[in-house]
């Protein structure tokens, strides 16, 4: 392929188009990126992000067996097993998945589990020259319901 003048002249315009200084408000949202405050900007990318988990301490149930899949129950990727002693009980794990918490209670001599599942997820944001990072933490209620 030859390249003519009116190529050379096109492909200078267009250079000088993205590599201008200035801030390009045909791409931009027009944010003041000289003077804008970062202080609400997390530069660092999250790699864990808390799950929260409700349970139910009663007489009955002093100590909670919990169980965290990863996905969903049926696929059986066990995360962490633990003995919770509190209402309100958080852990932190990999971003941008699903995770499904069984809990076993003893309610006189039934076993209950109450099974309830969240995603935990990472967002990016680009402002200016810099990505700035949020969390969706995941919510996971598993109290007893009487």
């Amino acid at each position: 392929m030859r390249f003519n003048s009116f190529h050379y002249i096109a492909l200078t315009i267009i250079m000088l188009f993205f590599q201008s200084c200035e801030q390009n408000s045909y791409f931009s949202n027009t944010q003041d990126c000289e003077n804008y405050d970062y202080s609400d900007c997390n530069t660092a990318e999250p790699s864990l992000i808390a799950l929260n988990i409700k349970l139910t301490i009663n007489n009955e149930n002093l100590k909670i067996p919990v169980i965290i899949y990863e996905g969903k129950l049926e696929q059986n990727q066990i995360v962490l097993t633990d003995t919770v002693t509190t209402s309100k009980y958080s852990v932190l794990l990999p971003a941008d998945k699903y995770y499904t918490v069984s809990a076993r209670y003893i309610s006189g001599n039934k076993i209950i589990y109450c099974i309830g599942g969240d995603k935990v997820k990472k967002m990016s944001n680009y402002v200016c020259d810099s990505v700035c990072w949020s969390v969706q933490e995941g919510n996971v209620n598993v109290e007893l319901k009487y």
